[in-house]
């Protein structure tokens, strides 16, 4: 019997020298465990992808990696929300994404009239596919879409907004599949019925804080207090004026039930989304970012300088911050003090509902 094979009590030993210890280097050990490793096992079975961006935050709400992470397949770019986003960027922002292999398209999801227009851009995108399993002589079949972002972009949504509500879902019980479930939406097209959730990589505070003001980042991430100000700056710098007209018609509102857009159908998809998001550890900022903000390198708004955070405008002659806030919507403690923790949870609240009007704070420019 070779040496090493059996211990002296007749037990067998653990791997001889030279022997692996378990699955190849690389490859997982079972099952996918993470929001990640499912999207990168979805890949593997699609020929086409939809990402979806958030119209308000475009470059925030993409993963800096896209192209490494898709490689070459071909992508339709869904700008969703937008209702709430400013349609003059919006445009500029689907100009620039669109390219000979991406197309960007700016939607609404309230309206299914546009339906035949996205299935003509994805078989126009999946025209190269069509060939190459043709020329292979293969038997015809439609082409894999799989729909791709990051938590409550409105991935779900969108998926209903393409096949309808009344859609066959997964049974957990005996004698149904439980493997990935394909929806035809077209006889050349064919949906996978989940979304594939994209975690975010914050690597800068400039992102991470973009993200929490539009709910994109996880809950505790950051305070409110914190993002509240952060968008008071980024207002006062994109869009003069919109605070001062949002205050005095403000007053005596309560926090508002729900801050999801009007434009995009309720969808508790997207709440198990982004409780699968939580569940990532490597939603976190990362070691970088928690560096820069200990040393100070890392400024709340990145490319704004000091000079324009305490401007005055209009007719105010007060420093706008989160206390005049709750001091001009009359939110005030027990103690006669402004709350600003109410002030900041429903300002905002009225951001992502657009009550300060259709803003979006990434543009085409910035760096």
């Amino acid at each position: 019997m070779p040496k090493g094979s059996k211990s002296t009590n007749g037990q067998p030993k653990g791997p001889s020298k030279g022997q692996s210890k378990g699955p190849p280097k690389g490859q997982p050990k079972g099952p996918p465990r993470t929001a990640f490793q499912l999207l990168q096992q979805q890949l593997k079975w699609v020929d086409l992808i939809f990402e979806v961006l958030d119209a308000r935050a475009p470059l925030s709400s993409r993963h800096p990696k896209h192209s490494e992470i898709f490689g070459n397949k071909p992508r339709l770019i869904f700008l969703t929300k937008d209702d709430l986003a400013d349609p003059k960027v919006s445009r500029e922002w689907a100009k620039k994404l669109s390219s000979e292999n991406e197309k960007a398209i700016i939607l609404c999801l309230k309206d299914r009239r546009r339906q035949p227009e996205v299935v003509n851009m994805a078989l126009e995108l999946s025209e190269e596919k069509l060939k190459q399993i043709e020329a292979k002589g293969l038997l015809p079949r439609p082409v894999r879409i799989c729909v791709v972002g990051m938590p409550n972009t409105g991935k779900s949504s969108l998926i209903n907004w393409l096949i309808g509500k009344k859609q066959v879902k997964v049974a957990d019980r005996p004698g149904v599949t439980r493997g990935p479930q394909w929806i035809r939406v077209h006889p050349k097209l064919e949906l996978l019925d989940t979304p594939g959730i994209l975690p975010p990589n914050i690597t800068s505070r400039n992102v991470g804080e973009k993200l929490g003001i539009f709910n994109l980042a996880p809950a505790g991430a950051y305070a409110p207090e914190e993002l509240a100000e952060r968008a008071i700056l980024e207002l006062q710098k994109r869009y003069p004026g919109a605070i001062e007209r949002y205050l005095p018609a403000a007053e005596f509102e309560e926090i508002p039930a729900s801050t999801a857009s009007p434009c995009s159908e309720a969808n508790p998809d997207d709440e198990e989304d982004g409780q699968n998001w939580k569940i990532e550890r490597d939603l976190s900022i990362t070691k970088q970012s928690k560096l820069n903000r200990l040393t100070g390198q890392d400024s709340a708004l990145d490319d704004e300088p000091d000079d324009n955070r305490a401007q005055t405008t209009g007719n105010f002659t007060e420093k706008i911050n989160l206390q005049l806030i709750a001091e001009r919507k009359r939110f005030i403690t027990t103690k006669g003090r402004p709350d600003t923790s109410r002030a900041a949870a429903v300002f905002l609240g009225d951001i992502r509902n657009g009550k300060l009007g259709r803003i979006t704070f990434d543009s085409p420019v910035d760096k």
